[in-house]
């Protein structure tokens, strides 16, 4: 045999050899392992980003002075103050106070909130907690706006200074 015919015979057993691997050789698995791997970490990664966190303030309980004496114990107020797409509603814990409407411009009634509050405050002196709702679409400048109406009052008395933000607020 010559050099040319042996590497002809070569050439045809290498072709043999190939096509009969291709039929029966195992699938490279290692790129597709890649892509699953790439697809998992991209679709945690999305999912982490999407996922609200948010703080809520809470008070921790104080110890009281004591039992016993015959002095009576004054209900605590629990005021909340919630903005509405119709202007405000006070609540607490005797009752719903009839609703505060927008001005007819459309904005918001600061001015009737913090005489509300200023009512409220005369009854109640010693409470300074209360507790603001809103959507979480709501505004950022009506949200500010409430709580300055919130905390003082026209003549910069202090109304209700401890302001907790609702659990729904995010």
């Amino acid at each position: 045999m010559t050099r040319r015919q042996v590497r002809a015979r070569m050439r045809r057993m290498k072709e043999k050899y190939e096509e009969a691997e291709e039929e029966t050789g195992e699938i490279n698995l290692v790129p597709y392992m890649d892509i699953v791997t790439n697809i998992i970490i991209f679709l945690l990664a999305s999912v982490v980003n999407q996922v609200p966190l948010g703080t809520v303030n809470a008070s921790s309980p104080t110890f009281g002075g004591g039992g016993g004496g015959g002095e009576e114990e004054k209900p605590s107020l629990n005021l909340t103050v919630t903005v509405g797409n119709s202007g405000f509603t006070l609540a607490g814990s005797g009752g719903v106070m009839p609703p505060i409407p927008k001005l007819p411009t459309g904005d918001y009634d600061y001015v009737a909130l913090t005489t509300k509050l200023t009512e409220v405050k005369n009854q109640f002196k010693d409470e300074t907690k209360a507790t603001f709702n809103a959507d979480a679409g709501t505004a950022y400048e009506i949200v500010i706006k409430t709580l300055d109406a919130m905390r003082e009052d026209k003549d910069g008395h202090m109304l209700f200074p401890d302001i907790v933000f609702a659990a729904g607020i995010l």
